[in-house]
């Protein structure tokens, strides 16, 4: 009689991979936090910068700072709004992209001075503590759909007080105005400019908080950013574990 071979064992099939809730887990983390990032990335880019020259906005703005604005889209201005406009407004030939400080808007009456040298805007004086230099006399009616604008410097800007006497009075049709600029800084770093109280003290209707847009855009987009770290590092230290562990059960060899 022959002896037959001892038949030989069937092939171990493939342990079924089981559905891991901690790599779950951090894949939601890494695309909540890919969401979170482009969200506050598109606010960022949805504001613009300009490097300032010159020194008529000193010392709330100095030579050589980058302001960053938002782009007016129908944005209401205000009285003693910091605007981005195109020089070419003025209508005398000059050319370029200026930021001034608005003043008066459509409507109002604006003057210099009253006995303590403040400017009065419908016989309001207003108290401007960021004002430097000596004020110079003028007086204008801003017709509707313009602003009048000066610089903080106002011994040596050039600003519609000295376009009075001019067509359209000095002011700057809205359409030229670019935006409110509400912080200086750059694409990684902003300061927020306070909005000022100037001109609500006086009664006349405004926003006393600055645009937070530029600030939370960038937080948002870093926390966002530190999500999606932690969401891919926890996804990819997950993976080589458990890569780890299944080479480790495959090299084991089967019990006789």
């Amino acid at each position: 009689m022959t002896e037959g071979f001892p038949a030989a064992p069937p092939p171990a099939g493939r342990a079924p991979r089981r559905f891991s809730w901690v790599l779950a887990a951090f894949v939601v983390v890494a695309l909540a936090g890919s969401v979170v990032a482009v969200t506050g990335l598109l606010k960022v880019f949805s504001y613009r910068s300009l490097t300032v020259t010159g020194g008529s906005m000193a010392n709330t703005v100095v030579s050589g700072e980058r302001v960053v604005f938002g782009l007016r889209e129908g944005q209401e201005i205000h009285r003693g709004d910091l605007v981005v406009f195109d020089a070419s407004a003025f209508g005398d030939g000059r050319r370029g992209t200026f930021l001034q400080r608005v003043i008066a808007v459509g409507g109002d009456e604006v003057e210099c001075c009253d006995l303590e040298r403040r400017i009065k805007v419908n016989r309001k004086s207003i108290d401007e503590p960021y004002v430097a230099g000596e004020q110079t006399p003028f007086y204008a009616k801003v017709p509707p759909g313009a602003v009048f604008l000066a610089g903080d410097r106002r011994d040596i800007a050039d600003d519609s007080r000295w376009r009075v006497n001019e067509p359209g009075g000095g002011a700057v049709s809205l359409s030229a105005v670019h935006g409110v600029v509400s912080a200086t800084g750059n694409l990684f770093w902003v300061r927020q400019i306070p909005a000022t109280t100037a001109f609500t003290a006086a009664g006349f209707p405004g926003t006393t908080e600055p645009d937070s847009g530029p600030v939370t855009g960038r937080i948002t987009a870093g926390a966002g950013a530190g999500l999606f770290l932690i969401g891919f590092a926890g996804l990819l230290g997950t993976v080589v574990r458990s890569a780890g562990r299944r080479r480790k059960a495959a090299a084991v060899p089967p019990a006789r």
